[in-house]
Formats: C-alpha cells, sequence, structure tokens
C-alpha cells in the first residue's frame, strides 16, 4: 500500500538545507534546519539573505557523484526501484535531497507560488517531496510542460542575469535617463572635487577678493586659487568651461561647498586613520598646544600606534579648541577628541606631554585624570622636552649664560643690512670661503639648537672681529656699540665657547633622534646612556679634554689681540668663582668652568633621562639572552600591571623561549621595533604584544609641535577667520600626503546628504 505523501516541516530555517548531503552518524542536524516551501518567498524574508539564498538554491546545490548509492525507501522496496543518476542530466531542474530522500524542482521551488489551470495547489516537486519512482520519468516529463514551470525557469533565468550582473534590473532599465544624469552630475563635480583637493594638498588659500556668482573668464579680479585654477583647466575643457561659464544654479563653486568638499576629504582620511588604530589594539596620545593667529588655543592632538606591518606611526588627528588649560578640562577635551574619532579608548596604552604641571600633574594633571580612567595609559614626559630642559639648566653657570648673551648681542648687532654688508665684504675680501656667510640666532625653545649658532660664530669669528674694528671706526654710536661687543670678548668668553660647543656637540645627536618618528623609549635610553657615559669619561679625563679646548681658545684670542689671564681674585666673592689664586690660567678656567658644567649637564641628563629607565625596566629582559631574578620580578610587574591583556605564565615561558631564539640567533635586537620585527606573533603572542606596547609608548611631542607648522602656514594672518572644521579638514589634506584617495570617495561622501544635484549612484 502505497503511504502518504509528507509534506515538509514548517520551521524557521533557510532553504539550502533541504539540498544539502545528508550529515553523517557523527553529525547533529538542528531542528531549524528545515523550512516549509509554502512558507518560503522571496519577499517575505531580509532582501539581501533571500537573493544570496536565492542564488545558491539555482547554482550551487549539492550533486551526488555517479558512484554515490541512492537509497531504497519503503515505498520502493517491493519493487526495488532506485532515484536514477542519469536523470539529472536529463532534466536540468532536477535535484536530489538526500535529506528528504526525494527529488524536487530548484526553479519552482524558489519562484512557483501557485499551481496552473484554477490556481491549483502546489504538490509534488514543489512543496512535497516527490519519491515515487515508477512512474518518475512521466511525472518529470509533464511537469516540465506545466505553465507554472515554465514561468518559474524564465524567472531564474532573469534572475541570474541580473545577480549575475550581465543585464540590468527592471528598475534600471526604466530609469536610464535618471542615471545617465547622475553620473553626468559626477564628472561635472570631479574638477570641482580636484581643484580642492589640490589647493589642500599644497597649503594654497582657496578664496579671493571675489569669489560668488560664475566664473567671468575675461575678469581680472582675484577671484581666489580655486576659481583661477578651475579657469586655466577650462580653457582645455570645453564641458567644463560650459558648466562654470552658464547661468543656472547648482554649480558647486561656493565657499559653503569647498567646505563641505574639505570635510569630506578629512572625514575620509580619518576613517582610514582611526581603522588602522583600532586594528592595532594598542595606542598612545600626544598633545601639545600652541595660539594661532587669531590668538585662540589649538590643542593638536596625534595618536602613536603600530600597524599590520609592524611600522610606528604618529598620525595627526585634529586641533581642537581650549578654553581652559586646567588638568581636568584638558583632559576631558582630549578624551572627548578621541570619542569623536571613534577611537576606542580601551587600547589607550600611553600618553605624551610636555612637563607643564597641568599635564604632568601628579594629582590634577592631565596624565592623573585620564590615568584614574584608563590605568594602563602611562604618561611619558616628552624626552625631547627633558632634554631641553637638562641643557638649559646646566648652561644656567654664570660664565655660560654670559657667552650665550653675548652670542645673542653680536647676532642683533649684524642684522642690520648696513652692517650684514660690512661682515660679506669681509669675508669676500678674504683668502677663506668659509661655508656659512651670517650669525645665527640663538632658538629660543630648543637649546642644543643653538649649537648651530656657537658653531657658526666661531667659524666667522676672525671676520665679526674685522668688522667690529671698521665699525668701529665710524661717526655715529653704532662705533660705541661695536667697542662694547670688542671689549666683551675676553679670556672666560673665549674658553666658554669652546666647552659649550664641546659639550653642545654630544647632546645634538640625542636632540635629532628624539625628533623622529620611527624612535621608540629602548633606542632613546641607550642614546641617553651613551651620551652621559662618555660625558662622564670626559670627565676622568678632564685634564687632557681641557688642554685641547684652551689650545683653541689660544688661538682665537691671537685674533683679537688678547692674552688669555684669570679674573681678579679676591678674599671673598659670591658673584663668580674665586678659586685658589696660585693656579695656573689653565688651571683656572677648568676648575670655574669646564668641570662646573660638563658636573651640572651630566647631573641633570641623568635626572632627566631617570624617569624614562624606569619605565623601561620591565622590558629590559627581552633585551638579553640570561633571565636573572630581577629580571624576572620586573617582568612579572609588567605582566601584571597589563594583565588581563597578557597571560602571566604563558608569557614566562614564552620569554624562556624567546631568549633561547635570540641566543641562538647571536643577535640582540637594538631598538624595540628591530625586535619586533623578528618576533613570530603566532610563536610568541603575548611576547609580541608587549614589544608592540613598548613601540607604542611615546618619546617625544615633537608630532604635535610639527603640525604647529602646518597651522601657521594654513591659518594664516589674510586666512584667520576660518571654522575649525574647514582648518581640520585642510590640516588633515595638508599633512597627511601618504594617505591617498579618490575623487568618487569623495562625492559619495558628498551623496550622503540629500541635494538638488543627485549624485547616489
Amino acid at each position: 500500500m502505497e503511504q502518504k505523501k509528507r509534506k515538509l516541516p514548517a520551521t524557521s530555517s533557510t532553504l539550502l538545507n533541504f539540498f544539502k548531503k545528508k550529515p553523517g552518524p557523527d553529525e547533529n542536524i538542528e531542528k531549524s534546519d528545515d523550512v516549509s516551501r509554502e512558507k518560503y518567498h522571496v519577499e517575505n524574508k531580509n532582501l539581501i539573505q533571500a537573493v544570496q539564498e536565492t542564488n545558491k538554491v539555482l547554482t550551487n546545490l549539492w550533486l551526488p557523484n555517479h558512484n554515490y548509492v541512492f537509497p531504497l525507501n519503503e515505498k520502493n522496496k517491493k519493487r526495488g526501484l532506485k532515484f536514477q543518476h542519469k536523470w539529472l542530466n536529463e532534466f536540468n531542474w532536477l535535484v536530489y535531497s538526500e535529506v528528504e530522500g526525494g527529488a524536487f524542482c530548484k526553479h519552482c521551488v524558489v519562484f512557483a507560488k501557485t499551481g496552473g489551470i484554477g490556481n491549483q495547489p502546489l504538490k509534488y516537486l514543489v512543496t512535497e517531496v516527490f519519491d515515487s519512482w515508477k512512474k518518475a520519468k512521466e511525472v518529470f516529463r509533464n511537469h516540465s510542460a506545466l505553465e507554472y514551470h515554465t514561468f518559474s525557469v524564465l524567472k531564474s533565468d532573469e534572475f541570474l542575469k541580473i545577480y549575475l550582473k550581465k543585464e540590468p534590473t527592471i528598475v534600471e532599465r526604466l530609469d536610464t535617463d535618471r542615471i545617465k544624469q547622475i553620473k553626468a552630475n559626477r564628472e561635472r563635480l570631479i574638477p570641482i572635487v580636484d581643484c580642492v583637493i589640490l589647493c589642500g594638498r599644497q597649503e594654497i588659500a582657496l578664496r579671493g577678493h571675489k569669489d560668488y556668482g560664475k566664473i567671468d573668464m575675461e575678469c581680472s579680479l582675484n577671484q581666489g586659487n580655486f576659481r583661477a585654477i578651475l579657469k586655466y583647466r577650462a580653457c582645455g575643457d570645453e564641458m567644463l568651461k560650459h558648466i562654470i561659464t552658464s547661468e543656472g544654479r547648482n554649480k558647486y563653486l561656493t565657499p559653503q561647498i569647498q567646505n563641505e568638499i574639505i570635510t569630506a576629504c578629512g572625514d575620509i582620511m580619518l576613517r582610514k586613520i582611526v581603522k588602522d588604530v583600532n586594528a592595532s589594539k594598542c595606542f598612545s596620545v600626544l598633545v601639545d598646544e600652541t595660539t594661532d593667529i587669531s590668538t585662540i588655543e589649538q590643542m593638536a592632538m596625534c595618536v602613536r600606534y603600530v600597524d599590520d606591518n609592524d611600522c610606528i606611526h604618529e598620525r595627526f588627528l585634529k586641533f581642537i579648541t581650549i578654553n581652559s588649560l586646567t588638568g581636568c578640562d584638558l583632559a576631558e577635551s582630549i578624551l572627548n577628541g578621541l570619542n569623536s574619532c571613534e577611537i576606542n579608548l580601551e587600547y589607550l596604552y600611553g600618553q605624551g606631554y610636555d612637563g607643564a604641571s597641568n599635564m604632568s600633574g601628579q594629582y590634577k594633571g592631565v596624565q592623573a585624570i585620564i590615568k584614574k580612567k584608563y590605568p594602563k595609559a602611562i604618561y611619558v614626559h616628552c624626552a625631547a622636552h627633558a632634554l631641553n630642559l637638562a641643557v638649559s639648566t646646566a648652561s644656567g653657570i654664570q660664565p655660560v649664560r654670559n657667552c650665550l648673551n653675548i652670542i645673542e648681542k653680536y647676532y642683533v648687532f649684524f642684522n642690520t643690512p648696513k652692517r650684514q654688508n660690512v661682515l660679506l665684504t669681509s669675508i669676500e675680501n678674504s683668502n677663506e670661503d668659509p661655508k656659512v656667510k651670517t650669525l645665527k640666532r640663538l632658538c629660543a625653545t630648543r637649546w642644543v639648537q643653538r649649537y648651530d649658532a656657537v658653531t657658526d660664530f666661531i667659524e666667522l669669528f676672525a671676520f665679526v672681529v674685522e668688522s667690529l674694528e671698521n665699525i668701529s671706526n665710524w661717526n655715529d654710536s653704532t662705533a660705541t656699540e661695536a667697542n662694547i661687543l670688542l671689549k666683551a670678548i675676553d679670556s672666560e668668553f673665549l674658553i666658554s665657547l669652546q666647552v659649550i660647543q664641546l659639550v653642545f656637540s654630544f647632546g645634538l645627536p640625542l636632540c635629532k633622534l628624539l625628533q623622529k618618528e620611527q624612535i621608540d623609549l629602548r633606542e632613546a635610553v641607550s642614546l641617553a646612556e651613551d651620551i652621559i657615559n662618555v660625558l662622564k669619561n670626559i670627565r676622568l679625563n678632564c685634564d687632557t679634554e681641557f688642554h685641547k679646548l684652551f689650545l683653541l681658545a689660544k688661538e682665537m684670542s691671537v685674533i683679537i689681540d688678547i692674552d688669555l689671564s684669570t679674573k681678579r681674585i679676591s678674599k671673598r666673592q659670591v658673584n663668580r668663582a674665586n678659586p685658589d689664586p696660585n693656579l695656573s690660567v689653565e688651571e683656572y678656567h677648568k676648575v670655574s668652568v669646564f668641570i662646573p658644567y660638563l658636573d651640572f649637564f651630566i647631573q641633570q641628563l641623568g635626572e632627566r633621562f631617570s624617569i624614562h629607565s624606569e619605565i623601561f625596566i620591565g622590558f629590559q629582559s627581552l633585551f638579553s639572552y640570561t633571565f636573572s631574578s630581577n629580571e624576572e620580578v620586573s617582568f612579572r610587574k609588567l605582566l601584571e600591571f597589563y594583565s588581563p591583556s597578557l597571560d602571566v605564565n604563558n608569557s614566562i615561558a614564552e620569554l624562556k623561549l624567546w631568549k633561547i631564539k635570540l641566543e641562538r640567533i647571536n643577535n640582540i635586537p637594538k631598538t624595540a621595533i628591530e625586535a619586533l620585527h623578528v618576533c613570530n606573533a603566532n610563536i610568541y603572542p603575548n611576547v609580541h604584544f608587549i614589544l608592540k606596547i613598548l613601540c607604542t609608548l611615546p618619546v617625544s611631542t615633537s608630532t604635535p609641535e610639527r603640525m604647529f607648522s602646518s597651522l601657521k602656514r594654513i591659518k594664516t594672518y589674510l586666512r584667520n577667520s576660518m571654522s575649525e572644521k574647514r582648518l581640520n579638514g585642510l590640516a588633515m589634506l595638508a599633512i597627511h600626503n601618504d594617505i591617498t584617495f579618490s575623487n568618487e570617495e569623495v562625492i559619495d561622501e558628498l551623496a550622503k546628504k540629500p541635494r538638488n544635484l543627485d549624485i547616489i549612484l
């Protein structure tokens, strides 16, 4: 007796599971993997899911291979009939479901809704499984001739053509004119967007005296760089010329549209940066403040992170207007700024600021407030500022301070055309050809940069003396000033000049290194320690080292025709050095100038960089072959500090394996980024993450300070009223030249806002 045809269960799963291979005995089939044929309709499901599912049903179903043994069900057991594999080739619409143990029509299952004559209900091969093989071919032929089957096949064919982009959709066919108009609208925007991007990249002002209305190709007024570039481009582009000179609206040339394009460019670049920062899962924030041309306090906010290629990046995010300089308000501005950029603050591992009390304060400073909310965000005092403070404090001893002030007076004196011409004439009339022709001003902020000013003064010393002697013969007040400056050159000045040049020459490499983006904390601390050790070695051999300087000072004294001598010795002296009167001239200046300055400079360097060394202690064990007990204690503290991001037990094991690897390759990395390149993240995941944190920790705030230079070029005296949005957009274009994007991306960004000009594709 023939069994009753069973209907498929009505559940909430996908249609695909009916055509999957039946799982083995060890595999589970969830009940949610079934769906009712009669309840499946594309329009009743999520559109994207339904379209993808329909495509898979029509093109990517399970097909049994030629060796597959079809089961013998109870209905056909008596006659021994089975499903024949050749039927699949004969009827290309036929599919076999191992789950249901029968056949279906894949086209009708997806698209058929009702039967043929009289809208009869759908049954075999559509809503009910067909498994009666006695009259199988007859049923299959009859089904192929059904009207609803033919209609379903046509629908399937149409669907696949559209899905595979071989033909446009019906809506697109009916709306071809609209598509053409959209493309034309986008094409007319391309030169405008390109012009704005060009001006932003080159830091060129866009607006001019008359930047409204249509562009007059014959107008002689200054319409601004933006319109001038468009006019120049229109000379060879008839379509652009027609657009910008024709009457009408929606030309997209107004300052408001410029601002929107600039903002769109900035948003696109910012999203790319933020994507990299969040993907890194470890970053530091770098901040510094300055006042712009319109006396607005601007805070430059940057981030430091390591990308997927293990390269360090320091990226500018935005300028933030500051109304209060208290630690609480600044911390709130920084956190709000990072949140507005959609950066995940859970990945904040470092803070880099200068040493001002409102930034570095232990209780109410910015670093303390942020660290209270994000305990892993270690504050690192800017190493460049630390070096600057060490040099400036050490240069406070009287002979050195007086020498630097006198050099500044020389620069001010010769910084006029008439006096400068005397110096140039003296150089031209000589047989020498010095590399420099003018004196340099002492840098007001970076003390080590004063090395160049001191070196140039020493190189031009003979010409300066000659020029002063010539000017002293003039019959005006300038002659008096020249005589005073000549008298200021004495023994103490000449010797201090040589001592300053020596000490500054050791600080200069560190100063330049600290301004680089790729430097890490290990490299900075190592170089600082090297400089301290060299200076200590000079201090131990101070007799030999100072004798060389004394001879150089003696050569300079011959030029000005003076003899090196000591200061007057008194019984009691509190304003200058007053050593033993029996000392020689060389010994006197060694004791009064060289040794005090050298000792003070070594002390300041050690104190200023001790904080950075303390931060690095926990990471030190990553750069040695051995693993001492002290290193283990420091490393465990480091792991506890960064837990639960790190696994303490696994990290210790990884560290030992890491040390074995370093010993095997016989190469201890000199920098953290070099170690990161050697470390395999799959083998040493915890060690790799620790090295990544070390690379991320800030070293200096040179990048935010470089943003101040861009700020001065962008927001000038003639552009001092620009809004903060326009400023940030232009700053992103000018600063991040390495971040590329297309004009199509900008137009897509503009299309997010409703416009009279349809540009949405």
